[in-house]
């Protein structure tokens, strides 16, 4: 059974701020359970590659949550739609070599796509290997990118 919502946070955990999808998610699962209406997953992803296709698979409509880095000031939230995706160098390679935007790519050729796709990205400052911890900036955007995705939950048709 497809979940109403998945919101998949996605990042490498060892690597600064590359890891502000994980906290994002990790923030949502610490809310209150009345702020999550039913048929929602959070998902911790790590650096998923072409597995996305197959975590997206399980939603009906989903959010993903990511590292960007578009030249905007670090900490900075922006929101993209499946349809209107950023340039492939936004969006940081995974240690898998590839990234949302390959996925998404190969999902709408394979006819594979969520019916709903939105990335939310917090622009970073480091993606310093063997480093545990995001920067102040991006550590400050974390509840920020939080509501944006609270936003977007309440926006889906249903809710």
């Amino acid at each position: 059974m497809k979940a109403d919502l998945l919101v998949i946070g996605c990042g490498n955990e060892f690597a600064s701020d590359d890891a502000v999808g994980l906290q994002v998610i990790r923030s949502l699962k610490k809310l209150d359970k009345d702020k999550l209406p039913d048929g929602v997953e959070l998902i911790e992803a790590g650096t998923p590659g072409l597995n996305l296709l197959d975590l997206w698979d399980r939603g009906e409509r989903v959010i993903i949550v990511d590292a960007i880095k578009s030249g905007a000031a670090p900490g900075t939230v922006q929101s993209f739609d499946a349809s209107l995706l950023p340039p492939r160098d936004v969006m940081p390679v995974s240690s898998h070599g590839v990234n949302i935007i390959d996925a998404v790519e190969l999902g709408r050729l394979l006819g594979r796509l969520p019916v709903q796709l939105t990335i939310v990205g917090v622009e970073i400052l480091s993606e310093q290997p063997f480093h545990v911890g995001l920067t102040p900036e991006v550590e400050a955007a974390v509840p920020r990118a939080r509501e944006r995705v609270l936003e977007m939950i309440d926006r889906y048709p249903g809710r």
